[in-house]
This record gives structure tokens, C-alpha cells and sequence, in this order.
């Protein structure tokens, strides 16, 4: 690369927080054998393709998922259905998500070791990820009562309002008006009534919309399939970031690399080397391995290489650079 060209690439690279990390001990599984238990049942329902009748009907959270696959075929609803572990709290402890098309269908959390439902999204009552541990809730009720809904996750795995509007028809006014609170609860009686319109009320709908985050979400067909969980966990002691890595079989021939920029393409395609390698040998299935990680700049990234039963992979962990979650490519 000559002259100007090599900015020009390289701001392909600028948005991106690349680190490298150092192999740390394996920690306990923590919540992943619940979270599988949980996984297990939402597969099994799926791929027998008689609802969630069989679990009993008080299951709100499978409800929630057989909801958009009902009319798909078990193949079809399997790739349909998504999920992903994510670190909403900072607690250090992932929690799990399952979704369709971006839209979270339930969220959980441990308390004690045991699975904790925080919540569970409709199409009529959806549930979107903001980034940085916070949720959008957007309802109808019908014509005249929608709702919308900002909350965060606290590290005691509970769910925090911080802003719920909705709007209520006034009968004797004989128009709709909206109101606010910090419960959650559209109870026009508790809350109170501000001076947005209706079409300001939608504009903030959208406003939120276009702050709706995309999940790394895996389809669950891959469940149980040789898949391995990565994801970010609170900042180490010096204040790095830390990889979880959970595999979900046993993976053979593991090396810890730092990756250099060798180049560019016009297209923004990256180019890795390898500057520094370090082998970790083989990592169990079903426990949670521990990396810190050092931020080292854009022309530097971490990379796990390993084997498992569909061959050698290499991935390549970012950062984003919107919300600072953690990206994972193949390379």
C-alpha cells in the first residue's frame, strides 16, 4: 500500500476496538448446564412440532417461541428460531436470549444456580435489545392503547424501568392522550399525563426503533453441534476486557493468537499475519474458559484457532463499534 491509500483502508479499520488476550485458568461452567437444560427443551419442542402443550401450559416462555414457527415446518422452525449468550449486567455471568428476526422472545438469568425467566416477548408485546444491559418493550393492546418501554438490567438479574409511555382514549375528551411512568404498569390512574401528541408519541417509537441493536444470534439447528459460546464478561482487574469461552464439544489443537494487519483491500477486506501464537492444547466441552484481554489498537486482533468435528476454524474477535459488544468473524 502506497501513500493516501493506506489511510483510505485503514479507515475501514477505524470504528474497530481490536485486543489481544492472555490464556487464563477454566472457571465453572456457570449458568451454561441450566441454560442447556433450557436449550434441550426449546429444540425438543420445535423439532417435535406439537407446541407447547406437552410442557404444560403455564410455559410462557415456549409460548413465546412456538408462536412464530407455528405454521413452519420443524426444519424450517429450528433455523428460524435463534438464540445467544450475552452479558447483559456486567455481573461477569452471561445471560441467555432467545429470538426471531432480532425481536428477543425470552431473556433469562441464574439466581442461586437455578434458570431465572426475566421476561418473555409477543409479537403484541416485543421485547428489543438497546445495547449496554437495556431493553425496548413496544405493545398494543388495540386501537387505542400502545406501549413503549425502556429498561435496564440490574446485577441482581431484575428488571428496571426507566420510561413507560402509552397512550389511552379519553372519552369524555374524546381523543387519545399519553401518559408516562416508571412502573411499567399502563395504568392511566397511577401515571402521568404529559403533553406529547399521538404523532410525537410515534415519532419516539421510531426514534427508539432506529436504536434497536443487532444480536450475534445462532441459529438453534446448531445447537448441540459442535457449537462453542463466546462472549465478553465484566473487565479484569487491570481494567481489560475478558473473553468467556464456553465449547460445547471438545475442541483439539487450541492456539491463542495475535493477529497483525498485513493488509487492506479496496473492498475493506482485512489480511491477518500471525505474530503471536501460543498453544493451549485442548479445551473440555461444557466448561467455561477465561481470557483476559489487552486492547492493543486497530491493526492488532485476538484469535482462537481450533479443531472440532466439522474441521479447523479460526475466529477473530472485535469489538463493535456502536455498543462495545463483542463481534466474532471467521478469518
Amino acid at each position: 500500500m502506497k501513500g493516501k491509500d493506506i489511510w483510505r483502508r485503514m479507515a475501514c479499520l477505524y470504528l474497530l476496538a481490536l485486543f489481544t488476550g492472555m490464556p487464563g485458568l477454566a472457571g465453572a461452567s456457570g449458568g451454561a448446564g441450566v441454560y442447556g437444560r433450557e436449550l434441550d427443551t426449546l429444540y425438543a419442542m420445535v423439532q417435535g412440532g406439537r407446541g407447547y402443550g406437552p410442557y404444560g401450559e403455564e410455559r410462557d416462555d415456549l409460548m413465546a417461541v412456538w408462536e412464530g414457527v407455528q405454521e413452519l415446518s420443524p426444519a424450517q422452525g429450528l433455523e428460524q428460531v435463534k438464540y445467544q449468550m450475552l452479558d447483559c449486567n456486567g455481573d461477569g455471568e452471561p445471560e441467555l436470549l432467545t429470538g426471531q428476526d432480532n425481536r428477543i422472545t425470552n431473556l433469562f438469568t441464574t439466581r442461586d444456580g437455578r434458570l431465572h425467566r426475566v421476561f418473555s416477548g409477543f409479537y403484541r408485546n416485543a421485547w428489543y435489545y438497546l445495547g449496554n444491559g437495556r431493553f425496548l418493550n413496544q405493545g398494543s393492546g388495540g386501537a387505542s392503547l400502545a406501549v413503549l418501554g425502556e429498561y435496564h438490567l440490574d446485577g441482581d438479574g431484575n428488571l428496571i424501568c426507566e420510561n413507560c409511555y402509552f397512550t389511552n382514549w379519553n372519552l369524555a375528551a374524546e381523543k387519545v392522550e399519553v401518559f408516562w411512568n416508571n412502573t411499567g404498569n399502563p395504568d392511566s390512574a397511577r401515571s402521568e399525563k404529559t403533553a406529547m401528541t399521538p404523532d410525537q408519541f410515534q415519532l419516539l417509537q421510531g426514534s427508539l426503533m432506529d436504536r434497536v441493536k443487532n444480536l450475534s444470534w445462532q441459529p438453534l439447528a446448531r445447537y448441540g453441534r459442535g457449537n462453542v459460546e463466546f462472549s465478553l464478561t465484566a473487565p479484569g482487574e487491570s481494567g481489560e476486557p475478558v473473553l468467556a469461552v464456553t465449547p460445547g464439544e471438545p475442541l483439539r489443537n487450541v492456539h491463542l493468537l495475535v493477529l497483525q494487519v498485513a493488509d487492506v483491500s479496496e473492498s475493506g477486506k482485512v489480511t491477518w499475519q500471525v505474530e503471536r501464537d501460543e498453544p493451549l492444547g485442548n479445551l473440555a466441552p461444557g466448561t467455561r474458559y477465561m481470557y483476559p484481554m489487552a486492547l492493543e489498537g486497530t491493526a492488532r486482533a485476538t484469535a482462537l484457532s481450533y479443531c472440532d468435528r466439522e474441521g479447523y476454524h479460526r475466529k477473530i474477535f472485535q469489538l463493535s463499534g456502536e455498543d462495545g459488544s463483542l463481534v466474532v468473524s471467521e478469518g
